[in-house]
């Protein structure tokens, strides 16, 4: 490559750069500022992601076609995606470090640097840039699952993260590894996705695919590398679970659609592969769900399930090479599903102690008597992860449906059905607990008044959300 035709512009990663910079102020005014006055960085944060939102939504730079030689490209819905679920569990610290959580301020700067990590990822043209980002998300996801590193089960957590990251981070690598040696043997560079075609007759090439499928399936916790999922979501604290739960798992779903999109038709036997992961993946994870009594672990069994059902939509996007539509319905996915899974971990958050890794279903008995507003939020948020309508997921799980209808993926239709009417079970036995008897031995609540408006939305927005879909087929 002639290095002096790349144009590196800088430009393009404004967004990146603004959460760098907000990362870095953090620290440095960690090291000056009084103890007291730590909280308030909380305030910088929210104001730093903020901004970077809207550099992401109102900056257009003008070397969007050059940048980096190609090497990124331009992905404003998953950015503003991102960052918003950064908010989010920068909202949901606020009652976690209040309860007792430590530290703060570091915890905002490894927040903002994972979001950023993430970002880099999703846009990423060549797979040695998405390595690299890959590694720094994974890392900083291992540091934050470990954070609550003074109780057992976070630092069981961290630890399992690790192990099992280093295992796709290297199975990722390999796979790189082999798509750069086949495309040593043809003269092309495989690396970027704008070749990834014309690798197609290599056995090498696919090897190296299926490596790499390997270690974003880790990612997404897909069978059958789904087994770390319920043991990490327990142990680590609530606001990363919840960004574990929604921000990394669609990181690694947006990242293995385009991978897939750039490759082309890949024939009937990787998608009766991919087709035979998701139906395992949507079994196991409600299946799973149904034995849980821990409320993070059933939270864990159902982001597998969610996993199987975003696979579903890959593959018949696979089928009907049908892209603009096929976006829209994954975000459209992607945020009901994490309007639902935020403001179910922000109840789960309102109970006294910053270590929620032992709620159980239980604890919640009696809940509608303590707290319309939890209650309230539980019950309808539960209900959207249920596909109930009118809610959002409703209307999600509806598009996945019409999309495996129009691929003629009958079997998964009825697997996802199956599935679906599996998850009613678990997501209602937890409803139920909330108007139930106290017996007197649940924990008490605590809530964080100035985060009740934040539960209050997410819930309104997962009722109305559905509208946007009603505007885009209207157009």
């Amino acid at each position: 490559m002639d290095t002096s035709s790349i144009v590196y512009g800088w430009n393009e990663v404004a967004t990146e750069a603004v959460l760098a910079v907000t990362s870095v102020a953090i620290v440095a005014l960690a090291a000056v500022v009084p103890q007291q006055a730590r909280k308030w960085l909380s305030v910088l944060g929210f104001a730093g992601l903020l901004g970077a939102l809207l550099v992401e939504v109102f900056y257009v730079p003008e070397s969007a076609d050059t940048l980096f030689a190609g090497l990124l490209s331009k992905d404003s819905s998953f950015s503003a995606f991102a960052i918003a679920c950064a908010m989010l569990s920068t909202l949901m610290g606020v009652a976690y470090f209040s309860k007792g959580g430590k530290n703060r301020s570091e915890f905002l700067a490894v927040l903002i640097i994972c979001t950023m990590g993430m970002i880099l990822f999703v846009r990423s043209n060549n797979l040695m840039v998405a390595f690299v980002a890959f590694e720094c998300v994974t890392l900083c996801l291992y540091v934050m699952a470990a954070w609550a590193h003074n109780k057992s089960a976070s630092l069981e957590a961290g630890v399992k993260y690790l192990v099992i990251s280093g295992v796709s981070g290297a199975t990722f690598l390999l796979g790189i590894a082999f798509v750069y040696g086949a495309g040593l043997a043809t003269h092309i560079d495989l690396l970027n996705f704008a070749n990834f075609s014309a690798g197609l007759y290599s056995p090498v090439f696919r090897i190296g695919m299926v490596l790499i499928a390997a270690g974003l399936l880790f990612k997404i916790a897909a069978v059958p590398f789904q087994f770390w999922t319920p043991d990490v979501y327990q142990g680590a604290p609530t606001p990363v679970t919840a960004f574990f739960a929604v921000a990394s798992k669609a990181a690694g779903i947006i990242f293995l659609s385009r991978m897939c999109i750039a490759l082309g038709p890949m024939g009937d036997r990787a998608e009766f592969a991919f087709s035979v992961i998701a139906a395992l993946t949507i079994l196991v994870g409600n299946l799973g769900a149904v034995t849980q009594v821990n409320v993070k672990r059933l939270m864990g069994f159902s982001s597998i399930a969610n996993a199987g059902y975003l696979l579903v939509l890959i593959i018949a996007m696979m089928k009907l090479r049908n892209v603009d539509e096929f976006y829209f319905a994954v975000y459209f996915y992607i945020v009901a599903y994490m309007l639902a899974t935020y403001a179910i971990f922000f109840v789960v958050n309102q109970f006294e102690g910053y270590d929620d890794y032992d709620q159980s279903i239980s604890d919640y008995r009696g809940l509608s008597r303590k707290s319309a507003t939890m209650t309230g939020s539980l019950v309808v948020n539960l209900a959207s992860l249920a596909g109930i309508p009118p809610t959002a997921g409703f209307f999600g799980k509806l598009l996945i449906l019409i999309f495996a209808w129009a691929a003629q993926m009958y079997w998964l239709m009825g697997i996802m059905i199956f599935g679906s009417v599996v998850s009613i079970y678990y997501y209602f036995a937890w409803m139920r607990a909330a108007f139930d008897t106290p017996s007197g031995t649940e924990k008490e609540i605590q809530p964080s008044i100035s985060l009740l408006p934040t539960m209050v939305a997410l819930s309104i927005l997962t009722l109305v959300f559905s509208g946007v879909l009603l505007k885009f087929y209207a157009v």
